[in-house]
């Protein structure tokens, strides 16, 4: 399977980062304004949700948590280096598992579904694929937007 190009995933990258800012964004607003996501599919859920003891950590909504991780893969898209590779591999990892378990807590503790949270969990997933994808796919390259991967380029001619 042929891995895209690293500008390709970077473009995809940034994408999702502003799509999850906006929605850990929605998320903070409105619970800045002393309410909670309103849900578009109807019920409760997103007000069960951010009414839990699990919605703060420290006295921080956790979407301000998830504005920030979106903001550093968002950095990260911006750069062609092994460190913006890593750094993007690490926060997506981190973003990825956060959500996991914010999304036990939904499920198991709480016992509601915030479609919102939903959607940014779904969010990092997929950037941790993508992150991955570029840190294995392009780690090691001096990558410039178009660069590919070691075992996809073309064999060098020899001159004698």
């Amino acid at each position: 399977m042929r891995v895209p190009s690293e500008a390709s995933l970077r473009r995809a990258i940034a994408f999702v980062a502003a799509l999850g800012v906006g929605v850990a964004t929605y998320i903070t607003i409105a619970d800045s304004g002393g309410g909670s996501p309103t849900c578009l599919a109807g019920g409760h859920g997103c007000q069960t949700v951010a009414e839990s003891s699990y919605s703060h950590i420290a006295g921080i909504n956790v979407s301000i948590f998830g504005i920030v991780g979106y903001l550093l893969l968002l950095g990260s898209a911006f750069l062609a280096s092994d460190y913006a590779r890593l750094g993007g591999f690490a926060v997506a990892l981190g973003g990825f598992g956060f959500s996991v378990y914010l999304t036990y807590l939904e499920i198991f503790k709480i016992e509601a579904i915030c479609q919102w949270c939903v959607a940014s969990a779904v969010l990092m997933t997929i950037q941790f694929l993508l992150n991955a994808t570029r840190l294995l796919g392009y780690a090691g390259t001096d990558a410039g937007a178009d660069a590919k991967p070691e075992r996809d380029r073309e064999p060098e001619a020899r001159t004698a």
